[in-house]
């Protein structure tokens, strides 16, 4: 997590992160349950809680941090990617590689993925390389 600019990390099980961290930008949220609702707690005004887990959250309760919270959650089927290879296959769905970086350049890429310039195209790190 250092490697990608995390400052500090914390082990949720072994520190109460509302007696460890204040005035958090993001909160990323891969546990639920009561440590997501913690977490609401070390978000500054204006900050973002965003859980992988599935959730439905008060949203009176995040206002009264005033902050949101909201769930990112991937639905992955088999059915789903044979649909997808079945377009690609057919030639329905193409893709635009615009770069290619090596694996340990993988916090350029997030920063291409946030605005910094790069070629048009989906941004693919290659381990081989």
């Amino acid at each position: 997590m250092k490697s990608l600019g995390a400052s500090e990390v914390l082990d949720y099980q072994r520190v109460r992160i509302e007696n460890a961290v204040s005035l958090a930008d993001i909160v990323l949220d891969t546990v639920g349950g009561e440590t997501r609702e913690r977490s609401l707690r070390v978000l500054k005004k204006g900050g973002i809680l965003v859980s992988t887990v599935p959730f439905q959250m008060p949203t009176d309760l995040a206002a009264s941090y005033g902050v949101k919270a909201v769930s990112f959650f991937v639905d992955v089927t088999a059915a789903r990617l044979q649909t997808i290879t079945g377009l690609f296959d057919s030639g329905k769905l193409k893709t635009q590689v615009g770069t290619v970086l090596h694996l340990k350049d993988a916090r350029l890429a997030h920063e291409m993925l946030g605005g910094a310039p790069h070629e048009r195209g989906k941004i693919v790190l290659n381990p081989e390389e």
